[in-house]
């Protein structure tokens, strides 16, 4: 029999140092040259991943739009150069070598490993790299973690777009210059809010005067390609959560806030809000766009409309 093999290939950050040895290419290559020398299977597609993490099936396009050729009958094999190509959780790539591909009638073959569910070997040794996979991500994450707090509390900027009314300094990534035609719309809101205008006025007045908000203003003149939770192809205009976002940031006093948030798992992609007390702020790193002594009136004055209407 000729299976119809479909090759996957799969590279994330979490790769660090051997992402060369283990380069899409690579794989392509290692794919390529087996089924050349098998004479039972025939290449019929080849998936690839780029840029996503192991510890995740759902959110990969090509593994998903691989399983769904795999439910039309359309292939009756996969391919990998190792099992960690396919992933590095080890229940759920378990489940996908151990349940998955077997109640379907689908041949898995791991390279590298040795791995070849039609003549059933290694399948001992499947369970056991898994297991191992899942643990060096765990190990990965706890240091890629560790250096950034280290790194955040020297209040060295970790994230990836200053924030409106700053750009990043090209001399070094981690600080912020002043962007001056931001930063004057950061100070107008400032001004706006305590000489008594609403926040929903002070949108309002934002869009009359056609002042783009922060998600255009960083694509449309910062250049950057930024898109916010409400998605690239959303209308963007000034709203009340981002003026609020802008009247309570300590950012723009020249402190550096950070550990914001955290994910609650290294397997698990949600997050979880980190309460004020325990964020990372480092005073002084960047130039300041208004005083202390304004954000302080300012978080006064929103503090007495809270407590007005609680």
């Amino acid at each position: 029999m000729l299976y119809r093999m479909a090759g996957y290939c799969r590279l994330s950050k979490e790769d660090g140092e051997n992402r060369i040895s283990e380069s899409i290419e690579n794989q392509k290559k290692l794919i390529l040259e087996y089924v050349d020398k098998a004479g039972d299977m025939q290449l019929v597609r080849m998936y690839v991943d780029d840029g996503y993490s192991g510890l995740y099936f759902s959110n990969r396009p090509q593994f998903q739009q691989m399983m769904a050729d795999i439910y039309r009958g359309e292939i009756q094999g996969v391919i990998t150069k190792d099992i960690s190509r396919l992933g590095r959780e080890h229940i759920e790539t378990g489940h996908y070598i151990e349940r998955v591909f077997p109640s379907l009638g689908i041949r898995y073959v791991a390279i590298l490993d040795g791995v070849d569910s039609l003549c059933h070997s290694n399948e001992e040794l499947a369970q056991f790299k898994a297991l191992l996979n899942d643990m060096y991500s765990r190990d990965i994450s706890k240091k890629i973690r560790g250096a950034f707090q280290v790194q955040k509390k020297q209040g060295k900027y970790m994230s990836g777009f200053a924030p409106y009314g700053y750009r990043k300094d090209p001399a070094d990534r981690h600080r912020f210059l002043i962007d001056e035609a931001a930063a004057e719309t950061v100070r107008n809101i400032y001004t706006l809010y305590l000489e008594g205008v609403s926040v929903q006025k002070i949108a309002e007045r934002l869009n009359r005067q056609q002042i783009l908000p922060p998600t255009e203003y960083k694509r449309k003149i910062q250049k950057l390609s930024y898109v916010n939770r409400q998605g690239k192809n959303q209308v963007q205009k000034w709203n009340t959560p981002t003026i609020y976002n802008i009247l309570k940031n300590q950012v723009y006093t020249g402190a550096m806030v950070q550990h914001k948030t955290e994910k609650i798992s290294y397997k698990i992609e949600k997050c979880r809000n980190i309460p004020m007390e325990e964020r990372y702020v480092v005073e002084g790193m960047h130039e300041a766009i208004i005083s202390k002594e304004l954000f302080a009136r300012v978080q006064e004055k929103r503090q007495r409309f809270k407590n007005r209407n609680s």
